[in-house]
Order: structure tokens, then C-alpha cells, then sequence
């Protein structure tokens, strides 16, 4: 796995985390409601963390994640990355669908924009601003029919849920430099179970232990802990460490419309005419900040 990603470049990365990412709404939503959302967010980190030991021993590094000047930035990406985000998304998924909850959290666009123009002084040029507007134009088409549905209490928190996950990649982008992306993944990771530890404090009060016992339910933990997480964070970390985090959110964002084709063929939802529409308009936006992105490399000789 950390050999795969090493031979990657920043970009390819980056679209190999779009089409991961497609999958994290479908596996939520199969996971909702069979496992409680503390003990998925907690099961999933572990097995992500679990993943990168063999790499962790060969390289010494335990006592490297608590070192005093660098825990406190690396639990705050673990809780803000993995650990609410993924409690969010499986209590959200009991009420709406895999491809609303993937549409709607595209308000990250705007949550990216801002933060990363005011925290990280990124440029955000009037290409860049058209290229998002086109990813969130196509995915606007497929949440329209949706709006003010039965569906919303799931729609709320799945706007919020954007949010948290840009307050970790601000945290990562703030992180010394030097620091390895597969280190920062594995710490994400690792950071995220011990921060929802004390959440199962809240067992005295709702149920957090609960969950079915079969191979349906150990095969979305496993896939979620293993793909989802653990090499779905190497890939994200080997891009956001290497280019513009509202460039890398702005490709991203075109994967709801494959979590939409994914759903319907899955018998979850019915794929429309606006949908197919929806997808060529993100994708077309998300190759436009690829441009943007190789004519950085150029310039600057990165990448």
C-alpha cells in the first residue's frame, strides 16, 4: 500500500481518492443502523490504524505521535477528520440517501474557499472560482428535486459534516514541514479512536455497543477500516501535503455524482436524466482545477 502510493503523483492521487471517496456514502449508509455510529467511527479508525503498524514498527515511530509540540495538532485532525465526521455521516444516513448526503456535503467548496483564503492566504483565482462553481452547478441539479424532503434532519447535519473535515486539513496543512503524508494518515487515524473513547461514556445513556452480528457488518467494518480509511488517507495526505488544499477539495468534489450512479445500481436509488447532466458538469469543473493544478506544477517545478 505504501509503496503503491509513493510511485503516485500528487494529481493521480488525488483522483484515485475521488473514486474511493464515491464509496464512503454507500458504506455508511449500509452501516446505519446495523452498528451503532460510535463503534463504526471507533472500530473503522482502529482497523485504519491497525493497517499502518507493519510500517509504524519497521520505522520506530510510536513515540513519534506524542511528542509534545505535535499530539495536540494531530488529535485535532483525528477528531475533526475521522472521528465526528464519520459519527455525523452514519446518524445522518438513517434518514437520507447515500447520494444526498454526498451532494450536500459539496457546501465544502464554500467552507474551503474561505477558510483556506483567510488561514493559509492560498490565492483563488477567477478559473479556480469557475471550476467549483461548475462541480457545485452539477451536483446542485441532482439535490434540487430532493430539497424539503423527509429527508432534511439527515440533510442538516450532513451540511456540517464539510465543515469538520476542513478544520483537519487546515490543522495538516499547518503541521511542520517534512513531516511524511503516510505518518500524518496514520496518525489521523490512530488519533481518531482514542478521541472517541470517552464517547463511549455516553453508553450509559443510548446505546453505543450495538451492532448485528454477521458477515455483512464485519465486511463493511473491514472495508471502511482498511480502504476507506487507512489507504484513502495516504492518498489524500500525498496530495493536500503537495498542492493547494482548495485546488485538491475543488477535484474532490466531483465524486458525488459517482456515489449517485453507485447507489442506483446498488437498487438504492433510481439514476435521472439530471443526474447524468449533474455528473458531466462536475466532472468538467474538476478537470478544469486539474489544469490549474499541472500548470502550477509547471511553474513552480513541484508536483
Amino acid at each position: 500500500m505504501y509503496n503503491l502510493v509513493m510511485r503516485l503523483t500528487p494529481l493521480g492521487a488525488i483522483w484515485i481518492n475521488v473514486c474511493i471517496n464515491s464509496f464512503i456514502p454507500i458504506f455508511g449508509y449500509l452501516a446505519a443502523g446495523r452498528i451503532s455510529p460510535v463503534l463504526f467511527a471507533f472500530l473503522g479508525s482502529a482497523l485504519g490504524f491497525a493497517s499502518f503498524l507493519p510500517w509504524i514498527l519497521k520505522k520506530n515511530l510510536l513515540k513519534e505521535y506524542f511528542k509534545p509540540g505535535l499530539w495536540p495538532s494531530l488529535l485535532g485532525i483525528g477528531f475533526f477528520g475521522s472521528a465526528l465526521p464519520i459519527v455525523g455521516l452514519v446518524i445522518a444516513l438513517k434518514y437520507t440517501t447515500p447520494a444526498n448526503a454526498a451532494i450536500i456535503g459539496q457546501i465544502e467548496a464554500i467552507y474551503s474557499v474561505i477558510l483556506t483564503s483567510i488561514f493559509l492566504r492560498e490565492k483563488i483565482c477567477a478559473r479556480q472560482l469557475a471550476g467549483t462553481a461548475l462541480v457545485l452547478a452539477g451536483t446542485m441539479l441532482i439535490v434540487f428535486k430532493e430539497r424539503f424532503t423527509f429527508r432534511w434532519t439527515g440533510d442538516l447535519i450532513v451540511m456540517a459534516i464539510p465543515l469538520s473535515y476542513q478544520i483537519s486539513h487546515l490543522i495538516s496543512k499547518k503541521l511542520p514541514k517534512g513531516i511524511p503524508h503516510t505518518f500524518v494518515a496514520s496518525a489521523r487515524t490512530l488519533f481518531a479512536a482514542l478521541s472517541i473513547l470517552p464517547l463511549f461514556a455516553a453508553g450509559f445513556f443510548t446505546p453505543v455497543f450495538h451492532f448485528q452480528a454477521d458477515l455483512k457488518t464485519l465486511g463493511i467494518v473491514l472495508v471502511w477500516g482498511v480502504v476507506l480509511t487507512a489507504f484513502n488517507n495516504i492518498l489524500w495526505y500525498k496530495a493536500i501535503l503537495n498542492m493547494d488544499l482548495s485546488k485538491a477539495t475543488a477535484i474532490v468534489l466531483s465524486y458525488p455524482v459517482l456515489t449517485a450512479i453507485l447507489s442506483a445500481a446498488l437498487g438504492i436509488e433510481k439514476i435521472q436524466a439530471y443526474q447524468m447532466a449533474g455528473l458531466a458538469l462536475a466532472l468538467a469543473g474538476a478537470y478544469w482545477v486539474t489544469l490549474l493544478v499541472r500548470k502550477q506544477k509547471i511553474i513552480t517545478g513541484g508536483l
